[in-house]
């Protein structure tokens, strides 16, 4: 997959902006707050819906304006084109059209575009809590499995469902009987979210291992998929799995009407990183633990090229003030041959083959004055 050109209107800080990367290494450069990022971010939003920042659609609306618009041509890997067009005014929300047909839910878009993003603040997935870290899961499983995508969806709902039951002040009887329902689909859902994950986690990890080859001193890399539903066992039949963990809420319904939210389930686990036999998050210095996100995204990338049969666009903020000179090289010269790469940095890089686009050149030639 290949991003051809994009366009952007009242977007964060740019009122207007065209950007054509080129097919490998673009580098992207300016002073800070030139809008970099917001580059970045709108391609993001229109591989995957949505930005990386975790800003509201609200938040990247320039001030003032009514109305953003993102346009943009990508190439499939195949030689088809894929058009994409997100628009947001307050009033109508998010509209995202498809080769001119717009979606009727955001879903059926995942996965269409492949994209793996390195930014400053996704240092959380090793640092911060489980949910950085599901999310992780989340989004490369979801970019190329739509069952797990709609068995995610559907668990969530049935999730809100039940603690609003477990919340409720409803007659006693009543809960018993639709919270037993309630439990019934949680766990079918949660088996089939819980399978998939450690499928992929089985396959990530030889993945990784493969990509930590080049460190020099032969470190050994471990993910371990925590299900804060089973104990011990392992490998376990979708039917076990299903009866172990009807009987784990169960045995927790007490407890869980006690405190009014579902205690267990696929939203509560957890990933565990390990570095020869050592936890990251805990004993890695910092340049250990950047160096192991590097590695776990660009297995990302090889993850999802393999599953999908497009090679995915790969946006790297802000990736030379966080990483050391070694390992930032190290992943430029992999990528380089692994698809587009579209990188942003303070400063002109060095390098070969490398397509330049300098913010405020552009904002010079094209009239607009900051």
């Amino acid at each position: 997959m290949r991003l051809k050109s994009i366009s952007i209107e009242n977007f964060r800080n740019h009122r207007h902006l065209e950007f054509e990367p080129g097919q490998r290494i673009t580098n992207i450069y300016g002073c800070n707050g030139s809008g970099k990022t917001t580059i970045l971010e709108a391609i993001h939003y229109c591989a995957l819906t949505r930005g990386f920042s975790g800003n509201s659609e609200r938040d990247c609306l320039m001030f003032g304006e009514e109305m953003f618009a993102i346009r943009s041509s990508f190439e499939s890997d195949h030689g088809g084109e894929i058009k994409v067009v997100v628009v947001f005014t307050p009033h109508k929300e998010k509209r995202i059209l498809v080769n001119d047909q717009e979606l009727q839910t955001f879903s059926s878009h995942i996965g269409l575009i492949p994209c793996v993003t390195f930014t400053p603040r996704e240092l959380v997935i090793i640092t911060g809590g489980p949910a950085e870290r599901r999310r992780f899961m989340d989004t490369a499983i979801c970019q190329h499995d739509r069952k797990y995508l709609s068995d995610l969806m559907q668990y969530r709902r049935v999730l809100q469902q039940r603690n609003a039951l477990l919340a409720s002040h409803d007659d006693p009887v009543k809960i018993e009987i639709a919270l037993e329902v309630l439990t019934e689909q949680l766990a079918i859902h949660a088996v089939e979210i819980v399978m998939a994950r450690e499928r992929f986690i089985s396959n990530f990890s030889v993945m990784l291992d493969e990509v930590y080859r080049w460190h020099p001193e032969g470190v050994q890399s471990e993910i371990v998929y925590q299900s804060s539903l089973l104990q011990a066992e392992k490998q376990l039949s979708k039917e076990r799995m299903q009866m172990l963990f009807s009987a784990r809420y169960r045995d927790m319904k007490k407890q869980e009407l006690l405190r009014r939210q579902t205690l267990a389930g696929p939203h509560r686990d957890d990933l565990q990183l390990f570095l020869n036999g050592r936890e990251i998050r805990k004993y890695a210095s910092q340049g250990q633990q950047r160096a192991f996100l590097v590695a776990m995204k660009m297995t990302m990338h090889a993850y999802l090229h393999e599953h999908s049969e497009e090679m995915p666009v790969t946006l790297l903020d802000d990736l030379f003030s966080e990483l050391d000179a070694k390992v930032s090289s190290f992943m430029l010269e992999t990528l380089s041959s692994k698809g587009q790469v579209i990188i942003t940095s303070t400063d002109k890089k060095n390098g070969k083959d490398i397509t330049f686009f300098s913010i405020d050149e552009y904002r010079k030639t094209s009239g607009q004055v900051r």
